[in-house]
């Protein structure tokens, strides 16, 4: 086709001309929504050859036409129309379900298009087009797929906030106890009690007296699974895939046995940590380890039996769950676990109720395509398959073989009377015909399994079963081909042996065996009819090898003496295998098989040595491995522009006070590290750098010992359990979203950070979790790792004193209010006037900037210069740079004049600051001392404080409170009374819900029901029409006479005697 040119688009159009593609329309077809990915490229084939030739069904020639994005639509409009509104077909973008890009020509591509979403039956539509350049199909296919996840985004945006919401918030945090081994899919009330009674006897006990208090019983069980690596939550960078060691007891039915392993049983007592994240998704619960940053354990609901609660131990829950085993049958394994409290089991228990429900209706509610292994469509996938990428013609005419006569001789008469020109074209033909054959008989095919509609005659019951069992017989055996052949590839046999006889090549380019011509094997030995296939020699050879050693012993080439394998040209190359083991008149085998002790031991030592160096370069491979993980991880972490670039002078002398003997036990000059700290901060080494201004500090100001922290590790608070887990859990999505390392969910960067958070809730009890502590956490940790950040974050907390404003009556946050307000009024009186006439408080704007340290809207760089002089000056920093961004702020906040527009700037427009107003900033803050204003400021926020306590509250204030206490009463008793109204609405709810499945279920059934009658109805008139053509004249007249005598009850009308 000749070349097309984008037509000139319009001046509305222009702004849209990346979503206008210039192609040639080649055609479409329907297909079966059983199609498979192996059949698309000769379905491709067939809608070029009939636009080209025309001899694969109706004649379609191809049309210069623009296709048109316009979300949500995509339309292909000619090239010759100039009105949009005028175009071959139109369809939404998110029913495209696959696109094709795999042919000889670059230059096509199609899309397959589903017709009905909803109905599984319904046939699907493969639309191919032409592109003048090949590189203008990624492009075109690109822009599709981006048009589509709009549109699915726009189409479930409120359904998907709502499912996120739901499914985001099922984490609890568990204690993983240890796995039982049950013999049965119920769990008994008193299951949970009793395994935890019997790990507490085991734990408590040594190993030697289990054995002796339970001979028969006792076996090891090491670990969640059975062998397998476990899914990473990160990537392949993140942690070493590890097994965690777990504990079994073996409990039966009829006699109830108990064994477990002897370690790590109590996790207080376990080197381990057992704390886990119990994520309960859509259709499967995990388990995930924020240690490992693993998914230690992944079950879906179709395999959980039962839950069950403790009844003396409230506070643990289990859940039996089918465990399948590679050496025996399945069995059935319960998981026991502890939570931090009794409420937390029930809200666990309630929501894994939820889940189910739901998952079961969602399930019932999805239909599936039927399919089985002896469906023909399922038959035609194999093929296409196994000829995928390769030249091959035997596989196409082994299936062929295994039609009837009647279907065989009807493909080749319809092949040979198209004349195909070449042995390409006669592929593809065959695999049109074999295709509308199979859609033909799919549609009367019987899935193994269904019953009959209609009920048949014994002998054809005994017809199917016995061709249902040759499928069968057919399966197993070309399985068993197949397996041997994928064995005998892996080991090279097939390396120099063609598949093909006639060099004939399917649509895919092909990608691994070369052909040879048949004149390549017909010369040399013939062949010699045998008994045993070759297959079979070599399975022989390998099964039962020669009892004398072969290894390291030269070979003679006798290829002239040995039997071809079929489809080789030559025999020397085909048998590997047979080079490495002995023949059986070869008497240098016999004499060199005789082998001293010295031989023996040389081999043991080689193998030995060889087997050390295997692990060597193993482990210096996971070393290097690890290594690199690591500095990916560091520059992703490290991904931020910097402020204010550190220059060379600057990064020399931190790298000297960095690696100066006693820099964490000798003080340093306190100006010296200012103004070091003022020419820059190298970002790579920036957690270094601020782990020593935490030691200096540390040094200079010692703490009471009334205000230090507990002196407890950071692992053994990993292993306990916290009560706040739901508020940690629910911030880790919001905590620097934007950002790659902390962007996945439940990714190693958010297990990090809650582990971190976790920590010190447990550690400092009386703040506990509070937001903004998770930002300043997230900073920490882009810089350093887990257990240096938990160190940092203990110092920001306790010898810098931020925690003082996270406390529950928040009264140090109320004090910096109140500082900023006061140096706001000494520094910037319009601006504050400007506040005060909105009525613009500060916490509306700063109380963000003090509790995350202007991590939450600001950007990275400019917090982490912000982070450099918070570890030397304190809280100080922060109402110096809050100062500074509103006073070289202050015209264009002045400038608004609503209460709405000056909140909308102070938290959209100002935190995004240039680079240079950033430098500028940090410069400002740099030169700014206003330490004795701010205590000034605390000192007169107490002496007002005092004096309003002093005054007492006023008369009317009294009676205030007293009405306030009354209304408060009565709103109480309303709140209950709706509560109760609630649950009762909630429960008349609940049972609608069921009677309205009720009914839509039985709506399907009628509709199907209706479908059924309506297709039997047509086939009877269908029938009667052909029967009326069949009839004579005369007798169709004779058939019309009687429908007219007929009456509307189907009797005969008789005409009344006259007597």
């Amino acid at each position: 086709p000749r070349p097309v040119t984008f037509r000139t688009a319009s001046h509305d159009e222009k702004e849209k001309s990346d979503n206008r593609f210039a192609l040639t329309y080649i055609g479409w077809s329907l297909l079966d929504r059983r199609t498979t990915l192996p059949m698309l490229p000769w379905l491709v084939a067939e809608i070029r050859r009939r636009c080209e030739k025309g001899d694969c069904g109706p004649v379609m020639q191809p049309r210069e036409v623009h296709l048109v994005l316009c979300p949500p639509f995509i339309r292909c409009v000619p090239t010759t129309s100039n009105n949009s509104s005028v175009f071959i077909f139109e369809h939404k973008a998110q029913l495209i379900s696959r696109f094709i890009h795999n042919s000889n020509d670059l230059t096509y591509f199609a899309y397959l298009l589903r017709g009905q979403p909803d109905n599984p039956e319904s046939e699907m539509s493969c639309h191919v087009f032409k592109a003048c350049d090949p590189n203008q199909v990624p492009e075109v296919i690109s822009n599709i797929r981006q048009v589509s996840k709009t549109a699915l985004k726009e189409d479930s945006k409120p359904k998907q906030e709502t499912d996120e919401a739901f499914y985001n918030s099922q984490k609890f945090e568990v204690l993983y106890c240890g796995k039982v081994t049950v013999g049965y899919k119920k769990a008994p009330s008193t299951l949970v009690d009793d395994c935890i009674d019997k790990f507490r006897i085991l734990s408590s006990g040594s190993q030697s007296n289990l054995r002796g208090a339970f001979p028969e019983s006792i076996q090891e069980d090491s670990g969640f699974e059975e062998p397998q690596e476990f899914r990473t939550r990160c990537s392949s960078m993140v942690g070493s895939l590890q097994r965690k060691p777990g504990e079994g007891i073996v409990m039966v039915s009829t006699r109830r046995r108990h064994a477990s392993a002897p370690n790590h049983v109590q996790p207080s007592d376990a080197d381990k940590n057992r704390t886990m994240l119990f994520q309960v998704g859509r259709f499967e619960v995990n388990l995930i380890s924020p240690d490992s940053k693993t998914v230690v354990l992944e079950k879906n609901f179709k395999d959980i039996s039962s839950c069950c609660q403790g009844i003396k131990h409230t506070d643990h829950f289990g859940f039996i769950c089918r465990h399948h085993s590679e050496s025996g049958p399945s069995q059935y394994v319960c998981y026991i676990f502890q939570c931090a409290s009794e409420s937390l089991v029930d809200e666990v228990m309630l929501t894994l109720k939820q889940a189910f429900s739901t998952a079961a209706a969602l399930q019932s509610n999805k239909t599936q395509i039927q399919l089985c292994e002896a469906c023909p469509m399922h038959d035609l996938h194999k093929l296409c398959e196994r000829i995928e990428g390769r030249s091959s013609k035997l596989s196409i005419q082994k299936y062929l073989s295994q039609l009837t006569d009647n279907e065989q001789a009807e493909i080749f008469e319809r092949v040979q009377r198209l004349k195909p020109a070449s042995d390409q074209e006669e592929n593809e033909l065959v695999i049109l015909h074999l295709r509308q054959l199979c859609e033909t008989k799919q549609k009367s095919h019987l899935h193994i399994g269904e019953a009959p509609k209609v009920r048949a005659r014994e002998i054809l019951l005994i017809k199917s079963f016995s061709f249902a069992l040759d499928i069968f017989k057919n399966k197993a055996r070309s399985s068993l081909t197949s397996s041997l052949e994928n064995i005998f590839a892996r080991v090279g046999l097939f390396k120099h042996v063609s598949f093909s006889a006639t060099a004939l090549s399917s649509p895919f380019p092909a990608r691994t065996l070369s052909g040879c011509s048949s004149d390549s094997f017909s010369g040399g030995l013939p062949l010699s009819p045998r008994r045993v296939s070759w297959r079979q020699k070599i399975f022989l050879r390998v099964a039962s090898p020669m009892n004398k050693p072969s290894a390291s012993m030269p070979h003679t080439d006798d290829s002239e003496n040995r039997e071809l394998l079929p489809l080789s040209p030559r025999a020397s190359s085909l048998d590997p295998l047979g080079q490495l083991l002995p023949q059986a008149g070869d008497p240098g085998s016999e004499r060199k098989s005789k082998r001293t002790a010295a031989d023996y031991r040389a081999l043991w030592r080689t193998a030995i040595h060889q087997q050390i160096l295997l692990l060597r370069m193993e482990k210096e491979n996971q070393r290097l491995e690890a290594s690199r993980d690591e500095l990916h991880i560091r520059k992703m972490k490290l991904n931020y522009q910097e402020v204010s670039e550190c220059s060379k002078d600057a990064q020399a002398l931190w790298e000297r006070k960095l690696t100066a003997p006693g820099r964490t036990t000798v003080p340093q000059d306190k100006e010296e590290m200012y103004r070091a700290l003022c020419q820059g901060v190298p970002k790579s080494r920036r957690g270094e750098v601020w782990l020593l201004l935490s030691h200096q500090h540390r040094l200079r100001h010692r703490l009471p010992p009334r205000q230090l922290a507990l002196d407890t590790h950071y692992h053994d608070l990993l292993k306990q359990l916290t009560a706040q887990q739901h508020a940690i859990l629910v911030d880790l999505g919001r905590t620097f979203p934007t950002h790659q390392y902390f962007s996945a969910q439940l990714g190693a960067g958010q297990l990090s950070l809650y582990n971190l958070l976790k920590a010190y809730s447990l550690l400092d009890t009386e703040v506990g979790y509070c937001q903004g502590i998770s930002f300043v956490a997230g900073v920490l940790l882009l810089h350093m790792g887990e257990e240096q950040a938990f160190d940092m974050l203990k110092f920001l907390m306790y010898d810098l004193g931020i925690r003082r404003q996270y406390r529950p009556d928040m009264v140090s946050l109320q004090i910096q209010m109140y500082q900023l307000t006061r140096l706001l009024h000494d520094y910037h009186r319009e601006l504050y006037n400007h506040f005060e006439e909105h009525e613009i408080c500060p916490s509306l704007y700063a109380a963000p900037w003090f509790l995350t340290l202007f991590a939450s809207q600001f950007p990275l760089g400019f917090v982490s210069r912000i982070f450099d002089f918070v570890f030397v000056e304190g809280s100080e920093v922060i109402f110096k740079v809050a100062l500074c961004l509103l006073g070289s702020h202050e015209g264009e906040i002045v400038e608004c004049d609503s209460f709405e527009s000056i909140v909308d700037y102070l938290k959209t427009t100002l935190p995004a600051l240039s680079h240079t107003q950033m430098e500028q900033t940090i410069a400002k803050v740099m030169e700014m001392d206003i330490s004795k204003q701010l205590q000034a400021y605390e000192v007169e926020y107490h002496v007002l404080q005092d004096e309003m306590l002093e005054s007492g509250p006023l008369p009317d204030d009294s009676e205030r409170l007293d009405k306030l206490e009354k209304t408060n009463a009565q709103l109480k008793k309303q709140n209950m009374e709706l509560l109760e109204k609630l649950q009762a609405a909630r429960q008349k709810i609940q049972t609608l819900e069921t009677s309205m499945e009720n009914f839509l279920s039985r709506e399907s059934k009628m509709k199907h029901m209706i479908r059924s009658l309506e297709q039997e109805r047509a086939a009877y008139q269908r029938t009667i029409e052909r029967m009326r053509s069949c009839l004579p004249p005369d007798a169709l007249t004779d058939v019309e006479m009687t429908q007219i005598k007929t009456g509307p009850n189907g009797k005969a009308k008789t005409a009344a005697k006259k007597p």
